[in-house]
């Protein structure tokens, strides 16, 4: 062991002893070492990083809203909206596409020309649980498990969409509505993912069959939809296709799992609340099998006329009144469908293009119910009478073989299935009248021949 020599007559005090022994130099060390700042690294506890900034979006909240059918025949279909909210600046809007004003100079004629302008807007979310709530409707709340990075780049799509020179759109009831907008949107902020997984081999369904099943309530929504739709109705339709139907856009999201930026797969939606409860039954499941309904109906329909005709000829004034208003209505129905079915041509509502319910309810239709009032009046039908009588079955035939060919049927099937048993019974009538040839109506015993 190697010591060192301390120098001769010197004393060696330790620094502690020192204070110890003068009082007054611990206490002016004391206040130095307080006073005096510590650099910015030894200030720092060992080990201990800068707090990180959180990514833009991280305080947004992102939330789909469905809203349930309602009664009105543009409720029938169900509603949706986004709502996205900001937890550190309190911010929060519904973004709702599908806005309407029917009150509006020239919507209708722009409603018949296909040309509707709707407008999409945000509002503030309380008034809109407040206006459905009222309305009775269901409203369910998914929560989406976005990226911050995608939260903020939907809502800038969303504001963008409102901006005065952007908020109108033209619709279209299957292919631009207020759901498929929402899809697109989220389809958009991630890079096309739900149409990947969505658009598909066909699910068996197409666009009539849902439109049936949700008008299935309100007959008659049904049956003046599905008089008009033509034959694009009938095309086949995949999971991409359904989400016209908000209720199929909350499903399919649902179970939908999308990639993250890092390569990892999670759920698109965290979690599903119910926001507002209805007394209201839910959607219907399946589209209602109505075809035998359909044919009870024209078969009945079909005796009425033939029993009122059966009564005209043996005098009765109730039976010739009866008749005439009968054919009157179906002739008149018959030239008012016909003509809109041909005029659409020129119109943009391309879903009711080459509609074959035009050979069941044609125009000829106002030959016929002129012809039925001209034998009832005069006793006698005209050459001219029978053959709109004639012509008008006619076309009825030809709908319902065009029906049996596959390559040619649509899903106008339930219409066959009404009209044909009238248009016989009609023409029964009106040839039976020419048969006998006098003026049987009137209960008279003057013949003539038939002009």
């Amino acid at each position: 062991m190697h010591l060192k020599r301390r120098r001769p007559g010197r004393m060696s005090v330790p620094p502690r002893a020192l204070l110890a022994r003068l009082p007054w130099l611990r206490t002016l060390a004391a206040l130095l070492l307080f006073a005096t700042p510590l650099p910015a690294a030894a200030a720092q506890e060992p080990d201990t990083l800068p707090p990180l900034t959180p990514p833009p979006g991280s305080s947004l909240s992102v939330y789909l809203l469905t809203i349930e059918p309602g009664d009105l025949i543009w409720e029938l279909f169900g509603h949706n909206a986004l709502v996205v909210r900001d937890a550190e600046t309190g911010y929060e809007e519904a973004f709702n596409y599908g806005i309407f004003d029917d009150t509006d100079a020239g919507f209708y004629l722009q409603f018949l020309k296909g040309l509707m302008m709707y407008q999409v807007d945000a509002h503030p979310v309380p008034q809109l649980l407040r206006a459905y709530r009222a309305r009775n409707r269901r409203i369910w709340a998914q929560e989406l498990n976005l990226e911050p990075d995608r939260k903020v780049r939907l809502l800038q799509l969303l504001q963008t969409a409102v901006l005065p020179e952007n908020y109108i759109y033209p619709y279209q009831y299957y292919l631009n509505n207020c759901s498929t907008k929402l899809r697109d949107a989220l389809d958009t902020i991630l890079d096309g993912q739900l149409r990947a997984a969505t658009d598909g081999p066909p699910t068996g369904s197409t666009w009539r069959r849902d439109t049936r099943r949700l008008t299935s309530t309100d007959a008659v929504g049904y049956l003046a939809i599905d008089i008009v739709l033509g034959p694009k109705g009938d095309e086949p339709t995949n999971r991409w296709d359904e989400m016209w139907i908000p209720m199929k856009l909350r499903d399919t999201a649902g179970g939908l799992f999308v990639t993250r930026a890092d390569g990892t797969r999670t759920p698109l939606v965290r979690s599903e609340e119910l926001w507002v409860d209805s007394t209201r039954e839910h959607e219907p499941v399946a589209a209602p099998s109505l075809d035998l309904l359909f044919l009870l109906t024209g078969l009945v329909t079909g005796l009425v006329l033939s029993l009122l005709g059966y009564r005209a000829a043996a005098g009765s004034r109730l039976g010739r009144l009866g008749l005439g208003l009968g054919a009157s209505v179906w002739g008149l129905f018959c030239f008012v469908a016909g003509t809109v079915m041909i005029g659409v041509h020129w119109t943009d509502h391309d879903f009711m293009y080459w509609n074959q319910n035009v050979l069941l309810f044609t125009p000829l239709g106002i030959g016929v119910a002129a012809a039925v009032l001209r034998a009832i009046r005069k006793g006698r039908t005209s050459i001219w009478g029978r053959r709109f009588v004639l012509g008008a079955l006619g076309l009825a035939v030809v709908a319902l073989i065009l029906n049996l060919i596959p390559a040619t049927s649509t899903g106008n099937r339930q219409m066959i299935a009404f009209a044909l048993p009238v248009h016989l019974a009609i023409c029964w009538v009106m040839l039976g009248i020419h048969r006998m040839d006098h003026a049987l109506v009137y209960g008279d015993s003057v013949s003539g021949r038939g002009r």
